[in-house]
């Protein structure tokens, strides 16, 4: 009977402890590491053994809690293997959830696989790997993965965050996605608090009207008030593209500004204009360069240079209904082409009549010819000077072989192009000619001067080959004899051929001082 009883009491309190034990299994291992679960098992496999735990595990070590439908802990190794429904909970309050989940209590790593999410504040983290240094708070993924915060989107092959400073690292296959813009590179540092993002090497952002900015050498974005800063970068709209050294950007106001080796394109109007310093508003289509600016365009298969002061482009300026591309310049204006130079105080390109303005007294010289007024006109047709304005005390003079200067006069003159030279010039009002006579030996026969209101100077190669007078055209022939000092010039003649603009004053002005320019090539289509 007393054998029966202590058999029987051994049975219960056998059976009580694996009652209790099915319930709820507490166990505290040495180094701080505390785990329960509705069942716990102690498995021994060779020379190893291990805690088996099942259903509702949690696992505490230090200031991590592990939560798992299962585990096994090898408490010798201080290493845990958990699986299904795995969720990590930091005391500062950061989550992980994952499918797998291999930690090391002495390196105080958690290594999560597969659908692995991390929250943190505002942030929300996704990846198929992640590894997790508990105690320094760094999540590094590998194999892609990618952070959502506020309206941004960040994802790359790999990288890592600090939940501590609360800054991203992405490496690789780069990508910010917002309702705005996408940025494309391969390395991106991003802070959730300045909501800066850092960006090295080659970058691109693409708006989501479609203009895009590259960039070289990176730079950097606060994703929060939309300015940045890039460096040895470019800006492309459907019409223009603005690089530069240095690239600020506002794009709350849309507005830029660029800073050394500064190229402005505008490619409807297969215009380049270079410089120092640049700002362009794209709300207003308003791009304004200065700093040694130069502007080049592709006349005929040639091309026209313009150094001023300032150079504005502006787009799609609204006049009476219709679309108006305006290209402005102030102070100082001097032009180059091949076959035609000038200065003037200030000039106007509008694109609604193909013509430029030239004001304040300008000066040209196409060939021999010298053309003055108080303002020109140059109209341009399929690429190619068509007409020429001469208004308001126009003026023509050339120098012959003998060093007489033969002159027209009248108040408003057209000088009419064919094959991108003077063809023929009418001359309205107040006409009046001073031609000096040569013949086959060079020598002097005499000067013609006529006074009538309306002329026709016909052209040959740029030179002088028949007048033409209407309206009861009156004149004198002065034999040689008779030509005085006085009587050679016309009233308001000066030569200023001194102030002609040559190839190389123009190009001094931009790529003599900014070497490093290389200019835009259009292709057909533009």
């Amino acid at each position: 009977m007393r054998g029966n009883w202590y058999m029987l009491r051994s049975n219960f309190w056998s059976s009580l402890l694996v009652l209790m034990t099915s319930l709820y299994a507490v166990s505290w291992a040495r180094d701080k590491v505390n785990y329960k679960a509705e069942k716990l098992e102690g498995v021994e496999k060779g020379d190893e053994s291990y805690k088996k735990l099942i259903d509702n595990v949690v696992f505490i070590h230090e200031r991590i809690t592990i939560k798992a439908d299962s585990a096994q802990y090898y408490d010798q190794k201080g290493i845990m293997e958990a699986y299904g429904h795995i969720e990590i909970i930091d005391e500062d309050g950061a989550i992980i959830v994952a499918d797998r989940l291999l930690y090391d209590t002495h390196k105080k790593v958690a290594k999560l696989r597969d659908q692995v999410v991390y929250q943190s504040d505002t942030l929300t983290f996704y990846t198929d790997q992640l590894d997790y240094e508990t105690n320094t708070k760094k999540g590094y993924f590998f194999n892609g993965g990618s952070l959502v915060e506020g309206n941004n989107t960040l994802s790359s092959e790999s990288g890592y965050y600090d939940d501590v400073d609360k800054s991203a690292i992405f490496y690789h296959q780069v990508e910010l996605i917002n309702k705005d813009y996408t940025l494309q590179c391969d390395t991106l540092r991003y802070n959730t608090v300045t909501k800066i993002a850092q960006f090295e090497g080659p970058t691109k952002i693409t708006t989501k009207e479609g203009g895009t900015l590259t960039t070289e050498e990176g730079g950097e974005y606060n994703t929060s008030n939309k300015n940045s800063t890039f460096r040895r970068s470019k800006v492309e709209t459907e019409a223009y593209i603005l690089s530069g050294n240095l690239l600020r950007a506002d794009q709350t106001e849309d507005y830029y500004v660029a800073t050394g080796n500064v190229q402005l394109i505008a490619k409807e109007h297969r215009i380049t204009i270079i410089g120092d310093h640049s700002q362009y508003w794209k709300e207003k289509g308003m791009a304004q360069v200065y700093g040694n600016p130069l502007m080049q365009r592709v006349i005929d298969e040639d091309t026209l240079y313009l150094t001023a002061d300032t150079l504005i482009a502006i787009e799609d300026k609204q006049v009476s209904g219709s679309t108006d591309d305006v290209i402005l310049a102030y102070n100082n204006v001097k032009i180059y082409k091949s076959d035609l130079q000038g200065k003037a105080d200030s000039i106007a390109y509008h694109s609604i009549d193909s013509t430029i303005y030239f004001y304040n007294k300008p000066v040209f010289w196409s060939y021999d010819n010298q053309i003055t007024a108080d303002t020109i006109r140059m109209v341009l047709n399929d690429q190619k000077f068509d007409k020429m304005y001469i208004d308001h005390n126009a003026f023509i003079a050339a120098e012959d072989t003998l060093g007489n200067y033969n002159q027209l006069k009248g108040r408003d003159m057209v000088a009419h192009f064919k094959g991108n030279k003077i063809d023929y010039i009418d001359i309205e009002g107040n006409g009046e000619s001073l031609y000096f006579a040569i013949d086959d030996s060079l020598q002097l026969v005499g000067m013609n001067y006529i006074k009538c209101s309306h002329m026709r100077i016909d052209m040959d190669n740029e030179n002088l080959s028949k007048i033409s007078f209407f309206m009861e055209p009156t004149g004198l022939f002065y034999p040689p004899h008779e030509i005085t000092a006085d009587g050679k010039e016309l009233a308001d003649f000066t030569w200023r051929i001194a102030e002609q603009p040559t190839r190389e004053d123009v190009l001094e002005h931009g790529y003599g001082k900014n070497q490093q320019y290389k200019p835009f090539k259009f292709n057909k289509k533009q």
